[in-house]
Parts: C-alpha cells; sequence; structure tokens
C-alpha cells in the first residue's frame, strides 16, 4: 500500500471528524438572502448603459487569467462578460451564472451573489456582488504555517459541499445547463484544445478518455498484454460538482478573514478526481497558481484527496490529447 496515500487519507479521515464536531458546536453561516444590491432598482437598459463608462479591472497578475472582461459599473457590483463555447441565442443559458446560484443556495460557501444576467451580443453579463479583500495569491506569503493549514482545512470543507451536490443519473457530464448537454472547457482535455464535447452521458466521456488512453498506449509502443493497457477511466463514484480552477488567484481573503471562491467559469459536473487533478496540473505552473509555494503543493492531497492513481493514468494518457 502506499504510505503517501495512506497518510492523506487518515489526515483527510482525521481533518473530516473534527470538522463534524467543529460545525455541530459551531453550525456555518448561511448566506444571507435578503441583503439588497445597489443595482436593484435599476432596469437592464440602465445597467447595460452604465457599462460604457464602468471602469474596467486592470488586468494585472492576479486577474489577467479570468474570463472575458470585468467591470465594476457601480461601488458593490461587477459584470463579468462570459461567452459559452456552444451560445446559441435565445436557448442557451448562463451556466456561470447558473453554478453560482446553485452554491448560494445549497451551500455555506463564500461565493458573489448572482444579482442579474442580460444577454446581449452573443454574450452573457453577469452582475455580481463585488468582494472586497485580497486575492490568496497576495495574501499567501504573509501567512503563518498555522494559517496556511486552516485555509487547507476551510477549503477541504469547501470540497466536501461541492461533491455532495451530486449529479442525477440521467445528467450529462459538463456545464450546468437546462439545455441539455453542453460544450466541457476543462485543463483534463489538455492544453491544444481544452474544450471537447458535448457529451449526452457520462459513459461518452468515460469512452472519450479510455479511446484516448488506447491511442497513448499505442503512440508509446506498449505491449498489448502490458497490464496499463487494461487500465480505465475512473468512472466509479457519480459525477459531482467541480471547479476546476482551484489556485490562489480564484480565491479572496475579505476584510474579517472570511474565504470566498470565485471564477466558476470551468464548474460542472465531472468526476469526484477531477478536482485533484485539475488542481495539481493548474498548481504547477507559478504564473497560473500565483505561487510557487512547496508547502502549498504539498497541501493540495489533503484538499482534495490523494487521487494519485487516477492522476498517474491521466498523465500516461494526456500525450494523446495533442491530437484533435
Amino acid at each position: 500500500m502506499d504510505t503517501k496515500w495512506l497518510f492523506y487519507v487518515s489526515l483527510g479521515a482525521i481533518a473530516d471528524a473534527l470538522d463534524l464536531i467543529l460545525t455541530y458546536v459551531k453550525p456555518d453561516r448561511r448566506p444571507q438572502r435578503n441583503i439588497p444590491s445597489d443595482i436593484d432598482h435599476l432596469s437592464d437598459d440602465a445597467l447595460l448603459d452604465l457599462l460604457g463608462a464602468a471602469p474596467q479591472l486592470i488586468p494585472s497578475e492576479d486577474t489577467s487569467h479570468l474570463c472575458g472582461d470585468i467591470r465594476r459599473p457601480t461601488p458593490h457590483t461587477v459584470v463579468k462578460r462570459c461567452q459559452d463555447l456552444d451560445l446559441d441565442g435565445c436557448n442557451a443559458d448562463a451556466t456561470e451564472a447558473n453554478v453560482l446560484n446553485l452554491l448560494f443556495a445549497e451551500t455555506t460557501i463564500p461565493v458573489p451573489r448572482v444579482r442579474r444576467v442580460i444577454a446581449l451580443g452573443g454574450y452573457f453579463w453577469i452582475f455580481m456582488d463585488y468582494i472586497p479583500g485580497q486575492t490568496l495569491a497576495q495574501a499567501w506569503p504573509t501567512l503563518s504555517n498555522w494559517k496556511k493549514i486552516c485555509i487547507a482545512f476551510t477549503l477541504r470543507r469547501y470540497v466536501r459541499q461541492l461533491r455532495g451536490l451530486k449529479a442525477s443519473a440521467t445528467t450529462p457530464p459538463g456545464p450546468l445547463s437546462i439545455q441539455g448537454p453542453r460544450i466541457c472547457e476543462s485543463p483534463m482535455f489538455g492544453t491544444v484544445l481544452s474544450d471537447r464535447g458535448p457529451f449526452a452521458s457520462y459513459s461518452e466521456l468515460s469512452g472519450f478518455f479510455n479511446e484516448r488512453h488506447q491511442l497513448a498506449a499505442k503512440m508509446a509502443g506498449t505491449p498489448e498484454d502490458d497490464l496499463q493497457r487494461k487500465e480505465h477511466f475512473d468512472d466509479s463514484e457519480p459525477l459531482v460538482l467541480t471547479h476546476q480552477d482551484l489556485n490562489l488567484r480564484n480565491m479572496i481573503i475579505d476584510k474579517d478573514g472570511r474565504l470566498w471562491m470565485i471564477d466558476w467559469a470551468w464548474a460542472g459536473y465531472y468526476p469526484v478526481w477531477f478536482e485533484y487533478t485539475t488542481m495539481q496540473f493548474q498548481n504547477k505552473m507559478e504564473h497560473i497558481s500565483g505561487t510557487n509555494d512547496l508547502f502549498w503543493k504539498q497541501l493540495i492531497p489533503f484538499i482534495c484527496g490523494p487521487y494519485f492513481k487516477q492522476e498517474r493514468w491521466w498523465k500516461r494518457m494526456s500525450g494523446s490529447l495533442y491530437f484533435l
């Protein structure tokens, strides 16, 4: 048995037991639903008029990775322009807004509250609460190791809540949409073409990766009777809600020390181990993750669970993703 895997599994079990006790003693705060927004009184047309003069959040090392452009039309509101990859006019819906609304309704994970979604010119403009504070990338170098461990503990709790939101047996993998299967965008599909699909079912997603695994084995000259060829895509657990871009730039610490999660553009229903694998992949690149801190990287298997075997399978297969 892998000693490293056993260490992280044991540590996670202890943390989860402690978390249950702490939650019983001091339950998580539910999001307040009756807090008004400073745009509630404005019509859609008035909001669109504000966009022209709204200051754009200047791309920096902490915001340049975000999808679309982000503007701040009022002191307490930001608007994010997003375009779904398979946008088909009035029949499409804003999948990132769908995720945020689900999280606000079903979890205690702090996320920006969606206030309005307006479709215009082939884009969705998602108006949501502005979250003041520092990104975790900015704050991380100033934190003690104990504070970093506490943040990892909090993130593990958030990931557990995400995994509590399971897709039904008939729900297709990918973005949350009432329109059925949608194109999936994920680091799991490689850097050449990060959007694939749509996949009508979980088995169709599995089939895609299994075909790529066989292609990678053939490219590597792996013998037909090699045991690695018999390993398959792990679809043994239900699809769960997955962020897919967990890095220090996509987390904000507010003035009260509360940890917020932002940028849910890639979120959707995916296999449980995708969160770990995408987090490892994203955090290998400092310009994306916001840090090259070894301690942060060591915390990832604790936060998401040690899916080492699945990650190794994906790495062996990933060379075939260079082919369209």
